[in-house]
């Protein structure tokens, strides 16, 4: 027999019997229309309590008495000055902010409406609504401040802005269930008969070729209803993607056989041996050869150069290992530490801080990712980006393009932009880049899946928004690397630049070919194009600041109360570091130097336990020491703050293997310390 799809609620009137069938079973009430049984669904459900939110005066502002009120209101909670689409994207994106700083649902996609409700009201400068007694923390008022500064002076009244909300938060839930229904890379966008250039599941941005407006004009688009739901994509609340994201990477999860041992790591999970001692010694010398050769990046590459993608995608969580999921088992040679999750985080952490470290000359180490010219010249905003690594003495279409410029047409130059990035010629350090570069979509990918925000900082327009497919400004994307270069073109014309600046687009779109496929071995790349550029950015990269706020509010005392003069002093401490400070506390205690970008993101909660050790003979204290597989801090209870702060910075900064859980024999001692 086929199961309702909604299940009757019994209401439990037992003074009402005239449904009664006379065996003592109450037969539910029918109704004509869906409307009748929704009203009375809501009569009960009310004087049955469940509107017990709906009596305090803030929510009593808020009531909506008919249907045409709500219509009116609903037209007049635009933000001034944009139209449907700008308003309703940017209410969408403050709400999901909102979403991630208040108590929210299980779902971790809604969150009170009463709730933010009055965080808005005292966001608006000239609503009405003011006077309410609230427990809500001031920083989540500042989230709402700071989203909103731009558009303040041209908010409509709450009550009409969350009518706006209640119809987004209404989409939303209808997307939660139809989004795996919906086809999100239609066969029929590739085909090269109306434009497209690629294989299945490949975007038309990673074809190789420039999809602008240009190319729009001259080719036939097909409308489907995948088009249609990406220039929409900001309506839609990022929860609600990425519970769809994560929903699909689960279903191609590769599955694992359990070990007969439940503490043991099965036997299908491959050990990855990495020397990291030999690494660090690497990475200290002047020789950029010997980098390439012994860092953890290509140590890591070197290893999983056979491996398929489907041994990536396994996410096997053992027992006792702090709920991280793992593709593979990481053995740090001559360190004699278990890897209980901390070394599996530590070896992403140490690859991609490898490959954006710099030489004497200010060059790339490894080859892999090099600083932007507004990076090495510390000029305009994106001071610390990376590009792609140019391959050396590799000439492309636009090298030949210089001597005969003048002869070429206005549809020649158009046709030779458009498909710039596939043709170059290729040589060995081309190779060896895209190889790199593949590697890295892959440790990026596997990062993402395992949830460990990596530190991948790439332009958002050359490589975010190009991922998630989004309609990019060429000169805010050339801004965003190089300024100068974007002045010289806006000042005169010159053609050599243009053609410069052409090239270095162009094979930097080419790279991203590499870099974009080596993720689509790990996670289902067509349904990037859900999110925006900022959007995907956040999920794999987390946030690059260390809230230290967000950090204190998800940790545990051990021995410790909250109000101890030691715990003060500890975060004041934290307060007072730096970012690149913070970043090297983060990766001391949990093997990694981004945190999420919400509490509901952490898997568990941070730890700073008593050291119970006597204090030295000289009177001097002991260094403090961390559990990066458990995400703890033992704290000695230091006399004074700038003690504190003294050994904490000596430790985090000079503190180079992690903690031994077993003492290694020399064979493996001398492996680890050999010579390189």
């Amino acid at each position: 027999k086929e199961e309702p799809i909604v299940e009757m609620i019994p209401f439990g009137n037992d003074d009402d019997d005239d449904d009664d069938d006379g065996d003592g079973n109450t037969q539910p009430e029918s109704y004509l229309t869906p409307e009748e049984s929704a009203n009375e669904w809501y009569k009960h459900y009310v004087a049955a309590g469940g509107g017990a939110e709906s009596s305090s005066p803030i929510s009593e502002s808020f009531d909506i008495e008919s249907l045409d009120e709500f219509q009116a209101l609903l037209s007049a909670g635009k933000i001034h000055g944009l139209n449907d689409m700008d308003s309703d994207s940017l209410i969408a994106n403050v709400y999901g902010k909102l979403v991630d700083v208040l108590p929210h649902f299980s779902d971790g996609v809604e969150c009170s409406f009463i709730d933010c409700a009055t965080v808005l009201a005292s966001a608006s400068p000239k609503d009405e609504v003011k006077d309410f007694s609230s427990s809500i923390d001031a920083n989540v008022h500042e989230v709402a401040s700071e989203s909103l500064v731009h558009v303040i002076d041209r908010l409509p009244s709450t009550k009409a802005l969350m009518a706006r909300i209640a119809m987004l938060r209404a989409l939303n839930r209808r997307a939660h269930v139809a989004l795996p229904w919906l086809p999100m890379r239609p066969y029929q966008e590739g085909s090269c008969i109306l434009g497209g250039l690629h294989g299945f599941g490949a975007s038309l941005e990673r074809a190789g070729r420039t999809w602008d407006s240009k190319s729009t004009n001259k080719w036939a688009q097909v409308t489907s209803i995948a088009s249609r739901f990406r220039s929409c994509r900001e309506l839609f609340f990022t929860g609600t993607k990425r519970t769809f994201l994560e929903g699909v990477m689960d279903a191609t999860t590769t599955p694992t056989p359990l070990s007969n041992d439940e503490y043991e790591l099965p036997r299908d999970v491959r050990t990855l041996r990495v020397n990291r001692l030999k690494a660090r010694r690497a990475m200290t010398s002047n020789d950029n050869n010997l980098k390439r050769k012994h860092s953890v990046f290509s140590q890591m590459q070197r290893e999983m150069r056979g491996w398929s993608g489907a041994t990536l995608r396994r996410g096997f969580v053992a027992k006792g290992h702090g709920g991280q999921k793992r593709a593979f088992k990481v053995k740090l040679v001559g360190e004699g530490v278990n890897d209980y999750s901390g070394p599996y985080r530590e070896v992403f952490t140490d690859s991609m801080q490898e490959v954006t470290d710099l030489d004497d000359t200010g060059s790339s180490s490894l080859g892999v990712l090099e600083p932007t010219a507004n990076n090495q010249s510390e000029v305009g905003e994106g001071r610390d980006l990376f590009m792609f690594a140019r391959p050396a003495d590799s000439s492309s279409i636009f090298s030949e393009a210089k001597l005969k410029l003048d002869l070429l047409s206005s549809e020649e130059i158009d046709l030779m932009k458009s498909f710039s990035s596939i043709a170059h010629k290729k040589n060995e350090s081309a190779r060896e880049i895209e190889e790199a570069l593949l590697y890295l979509g892959r440790l990026a990918g596997t990062a993402c899946r395992h949830g460990i925000p990596v530190d991948l900082p790439l332009p958002l327009g050359m490589v975010w928004k190009r991922l998630t497919e989004e309609s990019i400004d060429m000169k805010e994307t050339l801004r965003e690397m190089d300024i100068l270069a974007a002045r010289r073109l806006q000042d005169g014309d010159d053609h050599d630049a243009t053609l410069v600046t052409d090239e270095l687009l162009a094979t930097q779109r080419r790279l991203l070919n590499s870099f974009a496929e080596g993720i689509s071995s790990v996670l289902p790349v067509e349904l990037l194009s859900a999110f925006t550029g900022e959007q995907l950015r956040d999920i794999m990269c987390g946030n690059p600041d260390i809230d230290v706020e967000m950090l204190r509010r998800v940790t545990e005392y051990e021995g410790y109360n909250n109000d101890d003069d030691v715990i003060s002093h500890f975060w004041e401490v934290l307060r007072e570091m730096t970012t690149s400070e913070r970043k090297l506390f983060l990766q001391f205690v949990w093997a990694r130097n981004r945190l999420p970008l919400k509490e509901s993101d952490f898997d568990a909660p941070f730890k700073i336990q008593k050291d119970t050790k006597f204090i030295q003979e000289d009177g001097d204290y002991p260094l403090p020491s961390a559990s990066t597989c458990f995400f703890s801090l033992t704290l000695p209870e230091y006399p004074d703050k700038e003690t504190l702060k003294r050994k904490l910075l000596f430790a985090i900064e000079n503190v180079t293997t992690m903690e031994s859980d077993y003492v290694t024999n020399d064979v493996e001692v001398g492996e680890g310390w050999r010579g390189l």
